[in-house]
């Protein structure tokens, strides 16, 4: 036996409530598909906005870590010719 999900009992309330119990069964029916229908809709818009939160909170990690890893990389870069420089001051002076 099949549990009923909580959606699917609202939907049933819904339906009982806006058709009443002299309603068809197709009418049922297609009100019943189209009320599915939004609670698929409303439950992959909100997946999707939960995937643009975690990207925007981790892309702006990334993006910290790569301004630093590029900072690290051009002090490599400068750092022999400023030691150097920092050598000739200390031995001429």
């Amino acid at each position: 036996m099949k549990k009923q999900l909580e959606s699917d009992q609202v939907i049933d309330n819904l339906i009982a409530a806006m058709l009443g119990e002299d309603a068809t069964l197709r009418q049922k029916y297609l009100f019943r598909e189209s009320l599915h229908s939004l609670v698929r809709l409303a439950k992959s818009e909100q997946i999707m906005e939960i995937k643009a939160n975690v990207q925007k909170l981790t892309g702006a990690m990334e993006v910290h870590n790569a301004r630093r890893r590029a900072k690290a990389v051009l002090l490599a870069q400068r750092l022999p010719a400023i030691l150097a420089g920092a050598q000739q001051q200390f031995e001429f002076n």
